[in-house]
């Protein structure tokens, strides 16, 4: 015989059926989709070639290369790179033959804006300037980083003093770049370093730059008679 269940076993039941029903729709719904991964740090070294070798006239092999106080010389054999050394004017003319001239409003060495102080430098075809003088040598030395920042808009210099791979002492003219950070290197090997791990060697390279004490202001050197900071050698 059926018996009607008592009046408080049917009241627990109309209660307990909204958490059951919730259950069983909540086990139902599809899962969320898994966040997307974030984009890896794209890793790269900026150049500016010239296309053809200003010695023999040959197309350039990328590997091979002089730097001097007039840029860096694309170049088809190692024995171009005395004549280049020998005359940079004769080999600037041959292997940068126009003038871009950049309207840069800040210094590409210090940071600084660009006042009356200002100096003028070519490098590669590319005429800009600088705060200053005093900034004149490093434009010139780290002449690739220089154009880098000139040339690649949103550029920020980590300005680390150690490889990030290695922690050796970076060296003149030799970087990498995360994404848009700049990241100083000791040599040309430790890229392969960074490109296996780009983001752990940006944020070692950031790590490390802030441990350094603040730079000192940056001090101009006050305007010579004549700006413009000729090309070594033009005069001879």
């Amino acid at each position: 015989m059926f018996r009607m269940p008592s009046p408080s076993v049917l009241l627990s039941t109309l209660f307990a059926l909204p958490l059951v029903l919730g259950s069983v729709l909540a086990q139902a719904e599809p899962a969320p989709p898994a966040p997307a991964p974030a984009p890896a740090l794209r890793v790269e070294v900026p150049t500016f070639p010239n296309p053809t070798c200003p010695i023999m006239g040959k197309k350039v092999s990328m590997p091979l290369f002089v730097d001097t106080d007039a840029g860096r010389f694309y170049i088809c054999c190692k024995p171009c790179i005395k004549k280049i050394v020998a005359d940079l004017p004769a080999a600037t003319k041959t292997a940068y033959p126009t003038t871009k001239e950049l309207d840069n409003k800040v210094c590409p060495v210090s940071g600084e804006p660009i006042g009356d102080d200002a100096a003028t430098v070519m490098l590669q075809g590319y005429s800009f300037r600088v705060c200053c003088a005093a900034c004149v040598a490093t434009a010139r030395t780290d002449s690739q980083i220089t154009l880098t920042k000139l040339l690649r808009d949103g550029i920020v210099d980590v300005g680390n003093t150690v490889s990030p791979d290695n922690g050796e002492p970076v060296a003149k003219n030799q970087f990498v770049l995360v994404g848009n950070s700049l990241v100083r290197l000791a040599s040309a090997k430790s890229i392969e370093s960074i490109e296996k791990d780009p983001a752990k060697m940006l944020q070692k390279a950031v790590e490390q730059a802030k441990q350094l004490p603040p730079r000192p202001k940056h001090v101009h050197e006050k305007k010579a008679e004549t700006p413009t900071a000729p090309l070594p050698g033009a005069g001879k």
